[in-house]
């Protein structure tokens, strides 16, 4: 089957990679909702054609799962696995034709039950499809449906990464700035660490002038500690300017290979940019099938 060549922005091409790890992690208890007959179809339409049906597997298999994701009562794993596939598919353009706008109507309150990474994820594949024209909702779904973490907790979390730059780590960020500006960078630094962590309450020049830098240069001690308060402050402000999103584009291979006490809190965040806007656009000036090949996403946050 010819993979679709499709008009994604990076918020969709997001939204399906989390719901195909969705619909991977739930094959075995959908597929004993099914005909046994129908595992090996099921199992090739997940892994090998990334939950995008074609005509005869439509056919065949469309019917049961839109059964499956209309009895949440009878399997709610199974359930929310059906509706991930079904949603996956109308994404990529595959063959099921249903729409899916009747599945939103009677089904998005058992939605909002399950854990809140299966919750965001399905909820931001409805955002999605509505925004591409593939479902048309009466209200897309907006706030905290699309939310798989709290906010404070988050910002508290990275605010400790940022804290985290020991006192020479803090004066080496300094050094980027001319010797007599060092100071002043160094008492600002100070503060905004000790403080709020939001580099927009300080202005534009001190310390950004010696932040910035840092968090482009991935060889530098202070590049997390930096990076984290651009991110802070991308979340503060819905990336105003794209400082974030430049960077994610630039810079996610770096963060993966992160330690997972930095790792973990900093993929949260950017995972929080993109379910808070469907305009969080890096990658931005990238072809649909380079969005398609090669963005890099952030990984399903499991539940």
């Amino acid at each position: 089957m010819k993979p679709a060549t499709l008009s994604l922005s990076f918020p969709a091409v997001q939204s399906l990679s989390d719901l195909r790890s969705l619909a991977a992690k739930g094959f075995s208890e959908l597929a004993q909702r099914l005909d046994p007959s129908l595992k090996a179809l099921l199992r090739r339409v997940i892994f090998d054609q990334k939950c995008r049906m074609n005509l005869g597997d439509a056919r065949l298999l469309h019917g049961d799962l839109l059964l499956v994701a209309s009895t949440p009562e009878q399997g709610f794993e199974s359930f929310v696995t059906a509706t991930a596939i079904l949603l996956s598919d109308r994404l990529q353009s595959g063959a099921g034709e249903d729409d899916l706008y009747w599945t939103f109507d009677a089904f998005q309150d058992h939605y909002r039950e399950a854990s809140s990474p299966i919750r965001a994820a399905l909820m931001n594949g409805f955002r999605a499809a509505h925004e591409m024209r593939k479902v048309n909702l009466g209200a897309a779904p907006r706030g905290h449906d699309l939310l798989t973490y709290d906010a404070d907790d988050l910002l508290r979390l990275l605010k400790r990464i940022a804290r985290s730059m020991a006192p020479e780590v803090r004066d080496r960020v300094c050094l980027g700035a001319p010797e007599d500006t060092r100071p002043v960078h160094r008492h600002c630094l100070e503060n905004l660490l000790q403080s709020s962590c939001i580099l927009s309450e300080f202005g534009t020049w001190f310390p950004l002038e010696v932040v910035e830098p840092v968090s482009l240069d991935p060889a530098h001690p202070g590049h997390a500690g930096c990076l984290t308060l651009i991110l802070i402050n991308a979340i503060q402000t819905d990336d105003q300017g794209g400082r974030m999103a430049y960077r994610w584009e630039e810079q996610a291979p770096t963060v993966l290979q992160w330690p997972p006490e930095l790792r973990v809190p900093f993929l949260a965040g950017i995972r929080y940019l993109h379910e808070m806007g469907f305009d969080w656009q890096p990658y931005a000036g990238w072809s649909p099938q380079q969005l398609s090949e090669k963005a890099i996403v952030v990984p399903f946050a499991k539940p």
